[in-house]
């Protein structure tokens, strides 16, 4: 891989422009970088799209004709934005829709045709790894035992590890937009019995392990505790939300109709109608594996993933700077 406009490699070259697409149950986001001969980054741009991918799927069904539509469309859109800002690497990958939609190769297929960049499905446990490495490596103050959870659109990951080691893995049937759509109630109660099913939290609470979220969700949450009118990636990355502040917001959120959740400052309007979900998803963790406060960071699974790329392309990276 070599810069736009410049060198491969050796003195004189250029920063490495390259970008990352999310192509997630909910959303698309764009993240495009620069990255230093110090190795270091800077975020050149980023964007989100709600597209709803995954909305009223179920696993071996088919993906929604307009959703599909949409979310194509903003790829489309994001590569050739990404190709605009001298990305000479615009990367693509897709989590749980695609992976659970019968018709997930085709569609994998018809974006590489439509905009020029190939799609990678990524298992769960694929996912689960790349946003604890995001994590691990975003987050540098974090140490000992983690858990990291990511709450997305059609599941949510879990991964238990130490430093940058990524230690176990899990995939739950836990998505934040899954769950609106399912009406399931209590929630609460729905939610437990699923991560009864699985021992990472457990784990997690006897390792006396620190807990950190990526995702929409956690970032949504930290954004509202911290109450900013505009959403600031720099604040919100690295806030310590305490587990009591955090059941406030679940209660706050499920007493406000989805108008006046999609009016909050700070708050992206297309996360609005499956928030409270995800706060109660993100909530029950934190009480499964026993701690205080959850650790919120803005460096996802797009992070991990353009970070893996790059790594592979001879570009060493650095994503520990604020983003």
């Amino acid at each position: 891989m070599h810069t736009a406009g410049g060198p491969p490699a050796g003195e004189g070259r250029r920063d490495t422009v390259a970008a990352a697409i999310d192509v997630g149950s909910n959303s698309v986001l764009l993240l495009t970088v620069a990255v230093g001969l110090d190795a270091r980054v800077r975020t050149v741009d980023t964007a989100l799209e709600t597209t709803r991918l995954g909305t009223r799927l179920r696993d071996g069904g088919l993906l929604d004709g307009d959703a599909r539509r949409r979310t194509i469309a903003a790829v489309e859109a994001f590569a050739a934005r990404a190709r605009r800002a001298g990305a000479d690497g615009v990367w693509a990958f897709a989590t749980a829709a695609v992976r659970r939609a019968a018709d997930g190769d085709a569609f994998a297929r018809e974006v590489e045709e439509t905009a020029g960049v190939s799609l990678e499905v990524l298992s769960g446990a694929r996912e689960a790894a790349l946003a604890y490495t995001a994590v691990a490596h975003g987050l540098p103050a974090v140490r000992g035992p983690l858990l990291v959870v990511d709450v997305g659109g059609g599941t949510t990951e879990l991964t238990l590890g130490q430093g940058e080691t990524v230690g176990e893995t899990a995939s739950l049937s836990l998505g934040a937009l899954a769950l609106t759509e399912s009406g399931a109630s209590p929630l609460a109660a729905h939610v437990d019995g699923i991560l009864a099913g699985c021992e990472l939290p457990a784990r997690a609470a006897l390792r006396g392990a620190s807990l950190a979220a990526s995702g929409g969700t956690a970032t949504a949450l930290a954004a509202l505790d911290l109450g900013l009118v505009h959403y600031d990636p720099g604040r919100v990355h690295g806030h310590r939300l305490g587990r009591d502040a955090l059941a406030a917001l679940v209660a706050r959120l499920a007493t406000l109709p989805p108008a006046a959740v999609a009016s909050l400052a700070g708050l992206d309007p297309g996360r609005a109608a499956i928030l409270p979900a995800g706060a109660v998803v993100l909530e029950r963790v934190v009480a499964a594996a026993r701690a205080k406060a959850v650790t919120v960071s803005d460096h996802g699974v797009r992070h991990g993933y353009l970070r893996e790329r790059l790594l592979a392309a001879g570009v060493p990276v650095d994503f520990r700077a604020p983003p």
